[in-house]
């Protein structure tokens, strides 16, 4: 009896839909029709979007180490035109070595992809007394005994120093002996913290366009790692 009194209910409630007037139903394919224009309206002004908005996202090297290199390299320079001078070698030195005290930074000269024998580091910071190597890793594993051989063939340069840099600040897995002392490991967030920082101290009321390039960087940086 529970089946059939349960069937009868399901069978009154079909009848009293069916019964109902299809007003409501007819309206429906204006109102789509109105849903499509209103979107075809905000596509063509630009203002239905998808996607990232940062420009290492859109050309598909938000996760390129060659690219990160560069850039970073590129705000390490006090003479670029991100107008930031010397303030974000000065940070991200601070926060490798915040031990450690550097002379004149102004006549810092970065370079990227700097081969030494058998190896190539990512970065190389010149500076008179002081020689900054950064290899930078971001999904890529090292190569073996890459950290080793990079200090070997640096270590002899003037005040020589070392920066492993990845996404989560991890020690370099192929530096051993004298070399695991000698890397200071750093992450990405740092590098993110560093731009901020350095972006914040040094304002400019009508920013150049290399400045609108570190602001975009700094968009990836916190997007990317986290």
């Amino acid at each position: 009896m529970t089946d059939e009194a349960d069937f009868a209910r399901v069978l009154d409630d079909w009848r009293t839909i069916t019964s109902m007037r299809a007003a409501g139903v007819e309206g429906w394919a204006e109102a789509f029709d109105t849903i499509a224009r209103e979107e075809r309206h905000l596509r063509a002004e630009g203002r239905w979007v998808h996607g990232r908005d940062d420009m290492f996202a859109v050309l598909g090297v938000e996760r390129a180490e060659i690219r990160h290199s560069a850039i970073i390299a590129w705000l390490l320079d006090p003479c670029a035109r991100h107008g930031l001078g010397t303030t974000f070698l000065e940070r991200l030195l601070r926060r490798a070595f915040p031990e450690q005290v550097f002379g004149d930074l102004s006549g810092a000269r970065p370079t990227c992809e700097v081969t030494r024998g058998d190896c190539r580091a990512d970065i190389v910071v010149w500076m008179n007394d002081a020689t900054v190597v950064i290899e930078a890793k971001v999904d890529a594993e090292e190569s073996p005994q890459q950290c080793d051989i990079l200090y070997e063939r640096f270590i002899e340069n003037v005040g020589a120093r070392f920066i492993f840099l990845t996404p989560k600040g991890r020690a370099p897995a192929t530096a051993t002996g004298e070399a695991a002392n000698a890397f200071a490991s750093i992450s990405f967030t740092d590098v993110k913290t560093a731009l901020a920082e350095s972006l914040k101290t040094i304002r400019m009321t009508s920013p150049p366009w290399g400045r609108r390039a570190a602001e975009d960087y700094l968009l990836t940086l916190g997007r990317e790692f986290r």
